[in-house]
């Protein structure tokens, strides 16, 4: 599953000038991965979630305007959601 994110502006990530984002699925390997990396900071562990997940550095973020960002905080919760009126999830 993945979730798309356009931009209202352009940014680099990984040496490329963008304006949408792909973000996959997360895992359990990143959840782990960013919790040792962030520690009990939750605004860093969330930076580090979304970067394994955009495949990019958290420093490349930091150039996200607000709004963007919380466009991307709406897809990360599409992807960890399931709507179980639409037949996703299990109990």
């Amino acid at each position: 599953m993945q979730e798309k994110v356009k931009l209202t502006s352009a940014v680099e990530l990984n040496g490329v000038k963008t304006d949408t984002l792909t973000m996959r699925e997360p895992t359990v390997g990143d959840q782990l991965s960013a919790r040792k990396v962030a520690g009990a900071d939750d605004g860093e562990y969330e930076l580090h979630m979304f970067a394994s997940v955009l495949g990019c550095a958290p420093s490349d973020l930091h150039q996200l305007t607000l709004f963007d960002y919380g466009e991307l905080q709406k897809a990360w919760f599409r992807l960890v959601s399931r709507d179980e009126s639409a037949g996703g999830g299990q109990r």
